[in-house]
């Protein structure tokens, strides 16, 4: 059975690991999996490819409308019956023109307004909402009125890997890997953790993996510290090579001020890498056992943060048996089995419930503003009416 896997863009993160997973997990079922880039071609479609996932780009054209392109991912769309939808509007617009025997199932990875919106918009076309936290899952119930019933939390969950190197034989330095973003990601707070560890032990070292729209921001502060021997940044990372870079780190640095399925967290646990991350209710704090697996300090206390790493990390026999408890806790609770008998059963009750009644109609409202103009013309348009007062 062919299965529909449909992001934005293929871009460098945590979703697009997600991704991959579950196309080798289904694959690995007996399914025939597709990505399907409908916004832009992201910096991880070619590796993607490279690695032998079938990918297939339905972008916009500039001199097409909105609509136009809704329904030239139809045609893309309407051979698949499984679709999973990763915060792309333009798809949810047409969902009412899809074979009544598709089952479609918006994933929510993460805290933003549009993922949820998007996700929630067209509850009658859809089966289920799948949300990698409860947290999602309740404010997609408190805030978007959906129905608990069709709302599945299915956590982010990891392949097993070779056994990593060990502990004690790996780099006596931190790592970070993600985006460099402070609204959920929290990377400002990394220079000034380690301006207050740098007066104690100035020869303990961040390596910084990731690229994002803070990058010169983080770099200037980095340089006002004078923190340049201490943090390097070291660009993006190919999502082959996650594992093999984590697994030469003792310590990962997680300073997420919110986290969706936190799979750096795990990735970084299930090779060893010893966390030290703020305590978020749901979130963190049903992966990290504080002191046995990993360390905890309350959201925003950079002081309790390096607190932790300061009074922890020169005790190599406790912060081998951490390392240890770290990597059962990954296998032992969020396996790759485990995600995807979830991601099967899902798809089995789907394929068993009745047909939903399809609307035959396009939802306009999810596209904004001016959906049936020339996508190029949208911008001049906005300005003109500014202009003369028709337009705020």
């Amino acid at each position: 059975m062919k299965v529909g896997i449909v992001t934005y863009a293929l871009n460098i993160g945590g979703v697009e690991r997600v991704i991959l997973n579950l196309y080798q997990g289904l694959e690995r079922a007996g399914y025939e999996p597709t990505v399907f880039e409908v916004m832009k071609k992201g910096e991880w479609s070619r590796k993607f490819q490279s690695m032998g996932l079938r990918v297939k780009k339905v972008l916009p054209y500039f001199w097409q409308s909105k609509k136009a392109h809704a329904f030239r991912i139809l045609t893309e769309l309407e051979a698949f019956p499984i679709l999973f939808l990763n915060d792309v509007q333009y798809v949810h617009s047409i969902l009412g023109f899809l074979p009544p025997s598709t089952r479609v199932f918006p994933i929510v990875h993460g805290n933003l307004e549009s993922m949820l919106y998007n996700a929630s918009f067209n509850l009658t076309q859809i089966q289920n909402i799948l949300c990698v936290n409860s947290i999602l899952a309740e404010r997609l119930q408190k805030e978007y009125d959906v129905d608990e019933k069709m709302i599945c939390v299915v956590s982010n969950s990891l392949e097993s890997v070779n056994d990593p190197p060990s502990f004690l034989n790996r780099r006596n330095k931190f790592v970070y890997l993600g985006r460099l973003n402070d609204f959920e990601k929290g990377i400002m707070d990394i220079p000034e953790i380690f301006k207050i560890i740098s007066r104690y032990n100035p020869n303990l070292h961040v390596d910084i993996y990731g690229s994002g729209e803070l990058e010169e921001e983080f770099r200037a502060k980095v340089s006002e510290l004078n923190l340049q021997k201490i943090i390097h940044l070291k660009g993006q990372l190919s999502p082959d090579r996650v594992n093999q870079v984590l697994s030469e780190y003792k310590y990962l640095i997680f300073p997420s001020k919110f986290e969706s399925g936190a799979l750096v967290l795990k990735e970084a646990m299930i090779n060893g890498v010893v966390p030290f991350a703020y305590r978020l209710k749901g979130q963190t704090d049903v992966i990290i056992t504080h002191g046995e697996n990993g360390f905890m300090a309350e959201p925003g206390d950079v002081s309790e943060f390096a607190k932790n790493i300061l009074s922890n990390y020169s005790n190599s026999t406790k912060m081998f048996s951490i390392s240890e408890n770290a990597i059962r806790t990954i296998k032992d609770k969020f396996s790759m089995e485990a995600m995807m008998a979830t991601y099967l059963n899902i798809i089995e009750q789907g394929t068993k419930s009745d047909d939903p009644l399809r609307s035959s109609k396009l939802e306009v409202k999810i596209l904004e503003e001016f959906p049936s103009i020339p996508i190029f013309l949208i911008r001049p348009l906005r300005k003109a009416l500014r202009i003369i007062g028709l337009h705020q």
